[in-house]
């Protein structure tokens, strides 16, 4: 019987806990073997906690022996442990021989291929509905949820790619990507001062196919005022413009002054 069976409210707890004599009117030398016992539970359950604890089992079957002995699972639930291996698809765990529950990222998503690491501390909470509705194992705290995510989150960070169209960039965008260009298209910038200070933008052709005749333009966004320092006033716009006109060829912007951009 771990802490966590015990009741929030004393009067729950006379009888809960046989190791721990909590009995109205209990005999004076009683007293000592009950501060024993909570000194004893509280010991497991802070040694529960801290990575201490190893996981067993086999493949993507993980075990967990916790020195609190958790009976019954519920919401708030929580054991810390140490991973002893990596897995090779999604893993379920199972706690004092309780019966297995998937273990899901932070995320609430199963772990891909390699996400569990060997060394890694990972802190999980048993939840009552997790994929498919059924309980699970969540983890929480600082382990990665995902290094699979992770990988492809930071592979596309700031990156947005663009399909052969006109496009209208965003204050939280950092390289635009014309991957796909069949005809000429105008790349709008942002309004400059809602751009970060301090950060580059990097427009790029990215499909080798930029050419005299099809040409990226790139010019500031309509009605935000703004120019672009030193590019010339195209005509057929009102506004200043640079124009990518060669394969693979880049242009890096930087926020200036008030309505300017300058061209780095």
């Amino acid at each position: 019987m771990s802490v966590t069976d015990w009741s929030p409210q004393p009067s729950g707890n006379a009888l809960v806990d046989r190791s721990i004599p909590a009995r109205d009117s209990m005999a004076g030398r009683e007293f000592p073997q009950a501060i024993r016992g909570l000194m004893a539970k509280a010991a497991a359950l802070a040694l529960d906690q801290g990575g201490a604890l190893i996981s067993g089992g086999a493949g993507n079957f993980y075990t967990v022996a916790t020195n609190s002995s958790f009976g019954e699972m519920k919401p708030g639930v929580a054991v810390c442990f140490t991973a002893d291996r990596t897995n090779t698809a999604g893993p379920v765990l199972s706690v004092d021989g309780n019966e297995p529950r998937q273990w899901i990222d932070a995320d609430g998503a199963v772990f891909a291929a390699g996400d569990v690491k060997p060394g890694q501390i990972y802190s999980v909470a048993w939840i009552i509905s997790g994929p498919g509705g059924l309980p699970a194992w969540k983890t929480f705290g600082t382990a990665p949820s995902s290094v699979g995510k992770a990988v492809a989150a930071a592979a596309k960070l700031g990156h947005t790619p663009v399909l052969d169209a006109n496009y209208q960039i965003l204050a939280t965008d950092v390289q635009v990507g014309i991957v796909a260009l069949t005809a000429p298209r105008v790349i709008s910038l942002p309004d400059v001062d809602t751009f970060p200070l301090g950060q580059d933008l990097i427009i790029a052709d990215e499909s080798g196919a930029c050419s005299e005749t099809l040409t990226i333009k790139i010019r500031p966004g309509t009605g935000t005022g703004d120019t672009i320092g030193g590019a010339d006033v195209d005509p057929a716009v009102g506004v200043s413009v640079v124009a990518l006109s060669s394969p693979y060829q880049a242009v890096r912007f930087r926020r200036g002054a008030a309505n300017l951009w300058i061209r780095l």
